[in-house]
Order: structure tokens, then sequence, then C-alpha cells
């Protein structure tokens, strides 16, 4: 293909297809070259548009990195709604969330380590303010679940951010460290704190999980 044509097919993309396939390039270029060491030319190219374009859709690679990060909060809180709209049968609605948003971090471990090393302001604020979002609508949940006597905690919301967060900072924690991760380990871990900490279902209590 001529550069002729090849300059014609970039100018037919919208701008939206644009804007996509700059965030789609940008994440493999972090993954295989670390944020640091990436450079404005290799994102461009990452996304096929010309190194003057970028600057039409992010001011710089650390804008760009939190439109990275902003895909996956809205995937995680996604996954959050996806599993408590299921229905309101308490328990296992509650262990398909946890395994959802286990597995949801461990797939985007390397997203993790990318943004935590980078000290990304705009990023790190996106991280907290969705975890702000995921414990509220949880929280909600598990309410509603301890009033219909499904849950017991003399504090269910207070009882959810601790586990939230315990369960949020083993995954950073292993992350950052680089571990390689089994999911189901996390899970049933997770599980199993949950459980206790919010009294575990009746007819399961002291038994093992049960399959998503």
């Amino acid at each position: 293909m001529t550069p002729a044509a090849t300059r014609r097919k970039r100018v037919a993309r919208s701008p939206e297809d644009r804007r996509a396939a700059l965030v789609r390039g940008a994440a493999k270029v972090f993954r295989e070259k670390g944020f640091a060491a990436a450079t404005i030319a290799e994102l461009a190219e990452a996304g096929e548009v010309a190194k003057g374009t970028f600057y039409l859709y992010f001011d710089s690679k650390d804008q760009l990195l939190g439109a990275i990060w902003e895909e996956y909060v809205d995937g995680f809180l996604r996954a959050t709604r996806e599993r408590l709209e299921e229905s309101e049968d308490w328990w296992p609605t509650l262990d398909r969330l946890l395994r959802a948003l286990v597995e949801h971090a461990v797939e985007n471990a390397a997203l993790h380590r990318i943004v935590y090393g980078s000290a990304n302001a705009k990023a790190l604020e996106l991280c907290r303010s969705s975890n702000r979002r995921v414990v509220d609508l949880v929280g909600d949940f598990v309410e509603r679940g301890a009033r219909a006597g499904a849950f017991e905690a003399c504090d269910p919301r207070l009882v959810c951010r601790m586990l939230f967060y315990a369960a949020d900072g083993l995954l950073d924690d292993m992350i950052s460290r680089g571990e390689d991760i089994d999911p189901e380990a996390v899970v049933t871990a997770v599980r199993e704190l949950t459980h206790r900490g919010l009294g575990g279902p009746p007819e399961h209590s002291g038994a093992a999980p049960a399959a998503p």
C-alpha cells in the first residue's frame, strides 16, 4: 500500500475510531515497554496516526494512560452492576460478584502495575473513585440483604467496606509483587472471609463454596 493510500485510510476513520485505536495501541506499548520508556511517537504509531494527530486527542501520555484506566474502571463497574442486578438470590449473587471482580482484576494485572508504577494522578484518582462506587453498589445490595435476613452483621455497610478493601489490598499486593496469581485460590480466600464477615449462608455454614 502506498503512503498516500495509508494517509487516505487514516483520514477515513472517525474521531471516535482514531481515539479508540490510540487507546488500544497504547495499552500494548505500555505493556511491552513500560510507561516511562514509551514515547509519543511510538504511541502514535501503535494507534496508526501521525504524531501531530496524537495531540488532537490527548495532551500527554499521562492523559492517555488515564483514558486506558477509565475503560478498565467502566468494565469494573459494569461487572458489578450486572451481577447485582441479576437477582436478589442473595448469597449466590454475592458469590458470583466476588468471582467476577477477582477475575477482572487478575486479567488486568499488567494495567494495574503500569498505573501504580507511573504514579499517574488521574488514573489513581479514577481507581479510588471506582472503588468507592463499587463499594457503594455492593453496600446497597448487602444492606437490602441484611434487611431480608440473608446477611448478619452489626453494620453491614461498614463490614462490606472492610471486606472489599481487604480483597482489593490483597490483589494489589500480589500484582505489584509480580506473583503468579491463582484466581481460584484468591476467590476461595475472599469468599471465605466474606462468608465469615456477613454470617455465611445458613444452608452452607462451614461448607465448601458453591460452584460459580
